[in-house]
């Protein structure tokens, strides 16, 4: 299979278009998160976004590694093809709590739906390691999605920084620990609010 005339190409420019998409909302969502006092969940947002530049970054350098650069015919200064990208981009609101929601489930459909296909169609055709790059995004959606779940569940629960049974609360700024069934309002080593404690989440 020639990579310049195969699906997979074509996948791989969606997904580089989704995931530079997704690190952008995940930073917006983050600059909203600290300013309403949630200082562990924007770092957590920021690390997402971190995540999906990364992933960004892993498919376009297969796009450059694997095809052969050409004169566009519409873009001929720069001297390189255009690739046309067809592919719905959610445009939602990165206002928590509602934003963890919704990207929650973005990140469940790319997983579910979008980069199980795309990895069956590269291993149809020929590119392994593009099928396995696909194959780690699954998983690795697959954990933000359960973060984000969790988190939400638990802002609109109004469980975020209390549990029935007594945990071991981190704060994410200093490193202090206290037992308790809720983390305190404010850290006694460092003095950061409560948002800076850490959120327990399980990951499958």
């Amino acid at each position: 299979m020639n990579f310049d005339k195969s699906k997979t190409k074509e996948n791989l420019a969606k997904a580089f278009v989704a995931e530079c998409t997704d690190g952008a909302r995940y930073q917006f969502m983050a600059k909203d998160a600290k300013a309403k006092g949630y200082g562990y969940i924007s770092n957590l947002l920021k690390m997402i976004a971190k995540n999906e530049m990364a992933h960004a970054r892993v498919f376009y350098d297969f796009i450059l590694n694997k095809g052969k650069p050409g004169r566009a015919t519409d873009c001929e200064d720069c001297g390189y093809e255009n690739i046309d990208v067809c592919a719905g981009l959610p445009y939602t609101n990165y206002v928590l709590p509602e934003s963890l929601n919704i990207t929650g489930q973005i990140e469940l459909h790319e997983c579910d739906d979008i980069y199980k296909t795309f990895r069956e169609i590269a291993i149809e055709e020929g590119f392994k390691e593009v099928a396995d790059a696909f194959h780690y995004a699954v998983q690795i959606e697959h954990c933000h999605y359960l973060q984000l779940k969790q988190i939400y569940d638990k802002m609109t629960n109004n469980t975020l920084y209390k549990t029935p049974e007594e945990i071991k609360w981190k704060c994410s700024n200093c490193g202090t620990e206290l037992i308790n069934k809720h983390a305190p309002k404010i850290c006694p080593m460092c003095g950061y609010e409560q948002g800076y404690y850490m959120i327990p989440t399980e990951e499958e």
